[in-house]
């Protein structure tokens, strides 16, 4: 499938409600599935949280196909690993079932889970019989991915003996206040730290109502687009300040690249404001991978040399997004350098590259809403732009109503 997106010349205005953010909404289902006492104030229509949502209500005996999402496998397998007397066998695509999750598995089986392997060793399908865990003490080394303590600090409350988990260090620190901000509103005590956290065992909480917010990432995709407009302004209902979302920093990422921001009655108010032209910015994005597409795309289309760090997560995505963006500079012409870890860009064509249609979104959500504002440049034509609903089924609806 692929959609045609028309050059869009004029400046624009426009109010829509963004979703409810995946990250909240996703560990909010898992503490919701332990603690019955606890509910939610909206449940986030994102792919991979309905998916979650499903996994979670699953017959506790027989096999489940949880889609394409990272968070979904992660926490379902934590989740379905403190369920006493469950049998389940859980794996997704063929590219989740590729993605990291030997260290959440050997996490759990050290806390006395019991997981194998259903075909091959350190990739999913997983085949899962549920216990009570110990819990206990256990040190992680570095962790590539903070949704591993996250799942673990989720299923914390259940163990025997609490959890009291040391790293040397964690990529996505924020996620992690986010989760132990969630754990506390619920009544759950938890003590976090840089290098480690300390839940104890919770018998059963009290009722209580968690807020999900609205999803500070999916702002960065309509910074994105209004830094690259020739003006005007957006109302995002919804939005609070402060947030428990380190995504929340996007504003001022994008403050130098010409966006304003205010709060009102009505939620965030984004414009397009003058600004200085960067000579170079630097940014480290450690805590908040998610915006690297967007962020990375204006800095590209501005023609603002950059250095950009803390992209250690984003090889190992839906896609290589390092090198989603990369296929993208080159076809515009631009030289960048890549690493693990990094991208840096010095020199800008006079003139971009005509862009070739179709432009592939590598089944990435995020990948295909960075490319869009493309469209602010030149008509563009995306494949597979259906991939958005993993997290932000009304983006296209919305996109409508800029043009």
């Amino acid at each position: 499938m692929e959609m045609e997106l028309p050059k869009i010349t004029q400046p624009i205005q426009a109010e829509f409600e963004l979703p409810l953010s995946k990250s909240m909404a996703n560990r909010g289902l898992l503490l919701a599935a332990i603690f019955p006492e606890i509910t939610l104030t909206g449940i986030s229509t994102a792919k991979d949280s309905v998916l979650l949502r499903e996994t979670l209500d699953a017959y506790a005996h027989g096999e489940v196909h949880v889609g394409a999402g990272g968070t979904t496998l992660r926490f379902a397998t934590a989740y379905w690993a403190t369920r006493e007397g469950s049998s389940i066998t859980l794996g997704g695509t063929t590219e989740l079932n590729q993605r990291p999750i030997a260290p959440l598995v050997d996490a759990l089986n050290a806390l006395g889970a019991e997981i194998t392997y259903a075909n091959t060793r350190a990739e999913a399908p997983l085949h899962i019989k549920g216990h009570q865990l110990q819990g206990g003490s256990l040190h992680l080394g570095h962790v590539k991915s903070s949704q591993f303590v996250t799942a673990l600090m989720l299923i914390a409350p259940t163990m025997r003996d609490g959890l009291r988990l040391e790293w040397d260090s964690v990529v996505s620190q924020p996620y992690l206040v986010m989760t132990a901000a969630l754990l506390r509103s619920a009544g759950i005590p938890v003590t976090l730290t840089k290098y480690g956290v300390s839940i104890p065992h919770v018998e059963a909480v009290d009722p209580v109502q968690l807020v999900i917010e609205r999803d500070w990432s999916a702002v960065a995709f309509w910074c994105e687009a209004l830094a690259l407009s020739v003006g005007g302004s957006l109302t995002l209902p919804g939005f609070v300040d402060p947030s428990n979302q380190g995504d929340s920093k996007v504003v001022h990422y994008f403050e130098p690249l010409g966006i304003g921001h205010k709060f009102t009655e009505d939620g965030l108010v984004l414009s397009k404001k003058s600004v200085l032209t960067p000579g170079h910015l630097h940014y480290n994005l450690q805590g908040e991978p998610d915006l690297a597409q967007p962020l990375i795309m204006t800095l590209l289309l501005k023609k603002i040399p950059f250095e950009v760090h803390g992209l250690e997560t984003l090889r190992g995505k839906e896609c290589d997004r390092i090198a989603a963006i990369a296929e993208v500079a080159d076809a515009l012409g631009i030289e960048l350098e890549t690493g693990e870890a990094h991208i840096k860009c010095s020199h800008y064509p006079d003139r971009f590259a005509p862009i070739s249609p179709p432009l592939q979104t590598h089944n990435d959500h995020r990948v295909a809403m960075s490319l869009a504002p493309l469209a602010f440049q030149f008509p563009i034509t995306l494949l597979h732009p259906s991939v958005v609903e993993k997290s932000y089924p009304d983006f296209w609806q919305h996109w409508a109503q800029l043009v």
